[in-house]
């Protein structure tokens, strides 16, 4: 685990101590700079007043209760916390592994839960108060990790002490972001292994084989019960794609459930699907043509591009600089276009040196390099993804009665967005968890 991201734990849960939770817990942060990412712009010297979680007031003199604890950000930018818009938690794939499917044999669920807590600690760290995990957690490690961050513990009856590992002012059993999460990955026969017919069921661990409408239907009512908060689908990464009549019927019983569709479509046919077949989001679409990238956009579905960026390479092993290319014309044209864009880096492998939360906000480099203005990098970071997520009414501002998930930057984002990469102040629903 990252030396950097065990002392941050470590400071945490000291200035969680140094916070008492009560049951009228205020804190006031004064902030230098306050961006509102929606209308891409700051206030100096605001004041806010946080409540049990929850901010009850902003502005340069609004009403301080008294006995409130007060933390001088004076010297910093204040914005929301940031959105990370598809990860993988549950995976920790080294770099020099030879197959996801060498991986699903080596590592149990119970290791990928842990490898979950540790990674979904590591994003709020660096600053992503809310993420969406897509699949590759074995057997439910996600949404095992989604209950454990946001229920109630059992009921403490007994002479031993309660954890400690209870947030202060949370109800959950520890301190995480905000999670979203898809449970096990649709997609037809052989998911994107190709299979080994002596060891055909080797995939399952991460997918459902699922072709015919009943057993999509099936799937997705067993991922739901199972915690499942997306549905995700793979269209293409295999010769046989679902249809549009099969992606329509995958979107309709997902709603029907209470759950959004996410598409993972490579390349041009598997978008045109996607599209066609009325998804929420289109996972990479790295191929998309222009055509395609309008038509999204009259569409209303959110493209996820998962853009690389030119650092180490954390994602696929035959990654090259023609990749990256790619990825920033694709970027560029969906920006000038207008399509609606969710940010979301894709880390599937760890980084030596590097928690997966670091080396998911480098890749705000890689928005920078295709000439994005940075209050549209701000948007897509938590604008667009609160809407994507449902969660603009909760979280993704800073006003009265939003969450108090809120982090601060040395720089204004709307200046130098390359300052996101050394957040020094994390507070997540009300609780310090960072503060350099």
């Amino acid at each position: 685990m990252n030396l950097r991201l065990v002392l941050g734990i470590l400071t945490a849960v000291s200035l969680a101590l140094c916070i008492p939770a009560t049951e009228a817990q205020v804190i006031v942060i004064r902030a230098g700079e306050l961006v509102d990412p929606e209308t891409g712009t700051s206030q100096s010297d605001q004041t806010i007043v946080v409540e049990n979680g929850t901010i009850r007031a902003v502005g340069e003199n609004p009403t301080i209760p008294s006995g409130a604890t007060e933390l001088d950000l004076s010297h910093l930018t204040v914005l929301p916390g940031l959105f990370e818009s598809h990860t993988h938690v549950g995976s920790a794939y080294d770099a020099d592994d030879s197959s996801l499917t060498e991986y699903n044999v080596n590592f149990s669920t119970a290791e990928r839960a842990i490898q979950s807590l540790l990674s979904a600690q590591s994003f709020l760290y660096s600053g992503f108060t809310t993420i969406r995990d897509l699949g590759n957690s074995g057997n439910w490690a996600d949404t095992a990790l989604l209950r454990f961050l946001n229920n109630p513990p059992t009921p403490y009856s007994g002479s031993i002490p309660p954890s400690t590992t209870r947030a202060p002012g949370r109800t959950g059993r520890a301190l995480g972001p905000t999670l979203f999460t898809s449970g096990k990955i649709l997609a037809p026969f052989g998911g994107q292994f190709q299979l080994n017919p002596e060891f055909r069921d080797m995939g399952l661990v991460d997918y459902y084989y699922a072709d015919s409408h009943a057993e999509l239907q099936k799937a997705i009512r067993e991922n739901v019960h199972y915690g499942a908060t997306w549905t995700k689908i793979i269209i293409d990464d295999h010769p046989y794609l679902y249809s549009v009549e099969d992606i329509k019927f995958i979107v309709k019983e997902s709603h029907a459930a209470g759950v959004k569709v996410s598409c993972h479509a490579l390349t041009e046919v598997g978008a045109r699907l996607a599209v066609a077949g009325d998804c929420d989001s289109i996972e990479h679409g790295y191929r998309m043509s222009n055509e395609v990238l309008e038509l999204t956009k009259e569409a209303g579905i959110v493209l996820v591009g998962c853009e690389y960026g030119l650092g180490p390479d954390t994602h696929n092993r035959d990654f090259h600089p023609g990749d990256y290319a790619r990825h920033v014309d694709r970027l560029k044209r969906a920006y000038a276009i207008g399509v609606e864009m969710a940010f979301g880096a894709d880390i599937l492998r760890l980084t030596a040196g590097h928690t997966k939360g670091e080396t998911a906000m480098g890749m705000v480099d890689t928005w920078a390099a295709a000439e994005i203005p940075p209050k549209d990098i701000l948007r897509a970071m938590i604008v667009n993804p609160a809407r994507l997520m449902d969660v603009e009414n909760e979280r993704g501002a800073i006003r009265p009665g939003m969450a108090a998930d809120i982090i601060a930057t040395p720089e204004n984002p709307l200046e130098d967005i390359a300052t996101l990469k050394s957040v020094s102040f994390v507070m997540k629903d009300g609780v310090v968890y960072r503060f350099d």
